[in-house]
């Protein structure tokens, strides 16, 4: 549905040229959801303004629906326009309209009937639960709600795409889990395809199927969420990683490892769980067989989309054997390990 092509973008600037994008290339599929996550100045805005020409890249090609964008001007770019719909981070509603004067108007740039154009709003207000606030100003409403409208806004004129640069960032958690739970059924009820650009990695792990990753411009890391997320490659994708799941051991019990004089062979091992291995009890059936001991230092579980998630830091103890037979037998049931440290 979005394709794009060795995509740069140059701003001129007096202080010199900056490269905002830096020969980008990306496809995103019908359907999906696509997440593209970046620290501050990373180019995600400018990816996402690049897609809906509100920028003119500055080589590189952009198609959406199979239609190249980049080469369209006039007439033809305002039309295709109206297929990529765009929600903001700070809502961009005009404040001497209501709600429904808000999303009435890009029907009424485009020359929609007034009849038509009641109908079509007020079916949006519904979807997106404000149908009670049709005659609210944006000062009468909550951040959550202007976002709302915001969405309806995009949804106007039936979009294709839709494009959501950093929806949430504005909001608190529990709204920001509400907009994310409206934008996950829009996609799911109307088909749509989304890219979301944001810099929170729980953004991505709520709804989106794929995510990339990008630093000075470029993609550096993507491919399906869960596989990023089990097995991030580059330190910006670790560090994301770590802000949804950081598990370390405690400083606390560094030190008591470091100090214990009880002659035990150990390792640390980080073990990683998903989906099924979750429901498993795999390190009961590890100490039981095996003749080691399993202490756990550290953990946390939590859902991947779905699909639950965890990691726990433990302490294996036991002699070597037993341990190379406790780590196959750990492996077998489907966790994902990694020895942090021998003692």
């Amino acid at each position: 549905m979005i394709t794009i092509e060795n995509l740069t973008k140059i701003y001129n600037t007096p202080g010199g040229k900056i490269r905002a994008i830096d020969n980008l290339t990306l496809h995103v599929e019908k359907g999906q959801t696509f997440g593209v996550i970046g620290l501050s100045g990373a180019g995600k805005s400018s990816l996402v303004r690049c897609i809906n020409m509100l920028e003119k890249p500055t080589a590189g090609k952009i198609f959406v629906d199979g239609q190249e964008i980049t080469a369209l001007r006039g007439p033809q770019l305002r039309a295709a326009r109206r297929k990529i719909g765009m929600i903001f981070q700070h809502f961009n509603l005009l404040s001497s309209r209501t709600a429904f004067g808000n999303v009435a108007f890009p029907l009424e740039i485009a020359g929609v009937p007034k009849e038509k154009i009641k109908a079509k709003v007020t079916q949006l207000l519904e979807v997106v639960g404000l149908a009670d606030k049709a005659h609210a100003y944006p000062a009468q409403l909550s951040g959550g709600q202007q976002q709302r409208v915001g969405i309806a806004r995009a949804l106007a004129n039936d979009p294709k795409v839709l494009l959501c640069d950093e929806p949430t960032s504005a909001l608190d958690p529990h709204t920001t889990r509400s907009i994310l739970t409206l934008l996950k059924d829009i996609n799911r009820s109307l088909g749509l395809t989304i890219l979301l650009i944001t810099h929170e990695m729980r953004v991505i792990t709520e709804i989106c199927d794929m995510v990339a990753v990008i630093e000075d411009g470029r993609i550096i890391e993507q491919g399906p969420v869960v596989e990023v997320f089990m097995h991030p490659r580059a330190a910006t994708t670790r560090n994301f990683v770590s802000t949804v799941m950081n598990v370390e051991v405690p400083e606390a019990v560094q030190r008591r490892l470091a100090t214990r004089e009880d002659g035990e062979r150990t390792q640390l091992l980080r073990l990683k769980f998903l989906g099924e291995a979750a429901t498993r009890p795999a390190i009961s059936s590890v100490v039981r067989e095996c003749g080691v001991a399993i202490n756990i230092l550290a953990g946390n579980i939590d859902c991947l989309q779905d699909t639950p998630f965890g990691v726990l830091i433990v302490e294996l103890i036991g002699d070597p054997p037993e341990r190379r037979r406790a780590l196959a037998r750990l492996a077998a049931t489907g966790l994902s390990i990694e020895v942090i440290e021998d003692v």
